[in-house]
């Protein structure tokens, strides 16, 4: 199981973890891509600073040695896909093969509203998704078909750089068919919500299946989770954990115990996670994207600390 870690924030901030990661043997950060972060999500005039991440991941790979960054993920409602094309290919000639695009269907009605994005409903933001994913792939390899959808056409033409095989492309979410449909036909690596065993091992079944269908080679494929971890080395340390996570999420000590619990998120010390991990690994879940709730080197030495004794366990 590898351990990765997901943080927004300032770029000094970003900076300074990458730097970290690095120096702990962390190989990959995903970066959630939001125009409204934090208490602003709930209260339009409760300010907090948003960067735009794929700007942010431009500059890190350059501040950088070797960190690899994952957009996790980027709404198709916020930029055209020859944008993200551009974006993602400007990106990789800065830092061969440092950058991977997550791409979906957005869902913080909010960040939207705010700005005044259009926000169809999700029939068509699906759709959207779809269409989007094929133009990527598409131009990103050179272009030799060109693409003409309901949303978005590309015309034939050679498109340069063409660096689909630097690119790794990432869908992600908790749907049950249409996500891991269309991770099995276009990603790299299908980033599933976690959730329960059941649900879990169903989503990727189908997510290989299609990958299959469609002549992909299955083993070539990645398949990461992502969730908040409430964890420390003591219960005392937990409970100190479950007060920080309840502080960054507005939410109740109560309600989070109850629901990391029934999630399945990772929750307690390293004998409680290990569990977890295991039961991840059996279902196929080769990675977790830490999203970390407190960003102080104490508070973050010590996830890893706990996350990585459960590792040794399982």
């Amino acid at each position: 199981m590898k351990i990765f870690l997901q943080a927004r924030g300032s770029y000094d901030m970003l900076l300074d973890l990458s730097q970290w990661s690095e120096q702990n043997n962390i190989e990959r950060i995903g970066l959630p891509d939001h125009y409204i972060v934090g208490k602003q999500r709930h209260d339009k005039n409760d300010g907090t600073p948003a960067l735009d991440l794929l700007t942010a991941s431009a500059g890190l790979v350059r501040d950088t040695e070797k960190m690899v960054y994952s957009i996790l993920v980027s709404p198709i409602t916020f930029r055209h896909p020859s944008v993200l094309v551009k974006m993602a290919s400007t990106i990789n000639d800065m830092a061969k093969g440092r950058f991977r695009l997550g791409i979906g269907t957005g869902w913080l009605e909010i960040e939207h509203d705010l700005y005044g994005i259009p926000f169809p409903d999700l029939k068509t933001r699906f759709e959207m998704l779809e269409e989007s994913l094929i133009y990527i792939r598409e131009a990103l390899s050179g272009n030799a078909k060109g693409f003409q959808g309901e949303y978005y056409q590309l015309e034939q033409f050679p498109v340069e750089p063409a660096s689909l095989q630097d690119i790794p492309i990432i869908i992600g979410g908790g749907g049950k068919v249409k996500t891991p449909t269309l991770a099995g036909k276009y990603s790299e690596e299908f980033n599933i919500y976690a959730g329960p065993k059941e649900t879990l091992a169903k989503s990727i079944s189908l997510f290989k299946d299609v990958a299959a269908e469609n002549g992909r080679e299955v083993a070539q494929l990645e398949i990461t989770t992502a969730c908040p971890p409430v964890v420390g080395l003591t219960q005392d340390r937990v409970g100190e954990s479950l007060s920080t996570a309840a502080k960054a999420l507005s939410q109740t000590e109560e309600e989070i115990a109850s629901t990391w619990k029934e999630k399945n998120y990772l929750f307690g010390t390293p004998d409680e996670v290990a569990s977890t991990l295991s039961m991840w690994q059996e279902v196929g879940i080769e990675a977790v994207y830490l999203q970390l709730l407190s960003l102080k080197e104490d508070n973050r030495n010590e996830t890893i600390d706990v996350i990585n004794k459960a590792v040794g366990l399982i």
